[in-house]
């Protein structure tokens, strides 16, 4: 591997991670990493891969940083949603499910493709799957994308309305 092309990478990921943190985008980290990675990769035509011992040391950090977050109240919670949540996940899945099979029956992705694009779940494992079951891993991370970016950057003014309507009609 060319450590030159590596680095490039790399910078595109941190410069773009700033310029995102500069303009106030939410989880401008992951999202500015994302998006300069992607964006020199593509733009230079090059096909760097991470080291796999660098790929796992970067899951081992976020798995300790979000993993440092949970305390002992975190199971008193989860008694709270369990239910809810688990119907959440159930709609989740039945609307990946219903869209999968429609953007499939409508020919704009092979049905494989089309249930991985639209499944909830981690970018790095729904497209390691579709890999391993011989789907086209890039139309899965791209769809992927759109699904993340959409629900981080939109993030903010669903929370903002959440919070108007629980203390207007809720509380």
């Amino acid at each position: 591997m060319n450590l030159l092309m590596l680095g490039a990478v790399m910078a595109g990921s941190v410069g773009a991670a700033l310029l995102f943190r500069w303009v106030r985008l939410p989880l401008w980290p992951l999202t500015g990493g994302l998006v300069g990675a992607a964006a020199v990769n593509l733009g230079f035509g090059l096909e760097v891969q991470i080291p796999g011992g660098f790929a796992l040391a970067a899951q081992l950090m976020i798995g300790t940083a979000i993993g440092a977050t949970i305390g002992p109240d975190v199971f008193k919670q989860f008694a709270r949603f369990l239910a809810p949540g688990t119907l959440a996940v159930v709609v989740v899945l039945g609307a990946g499910l219903l869209f999968g099979w429609s953007f499939a029956a409508l020919g704009l992705l092979a049905p494989g493709e089309s249930m991985f694009s639209l499944m909830p779940g981690g970018v790095a494992e729904m497209v390691a799957a579709s890999i391993a079951l011989g789907y086209d891993g890039a139309v899965v991370v791209g769809a992927h994308m759109v699904r993340l970016f959409a629900v981080i950057w939109s993030l903010p003014l669903f929370l903002w309305a959440a919070e108007r309507i629980y203390r207007r009609w809720i509380q």
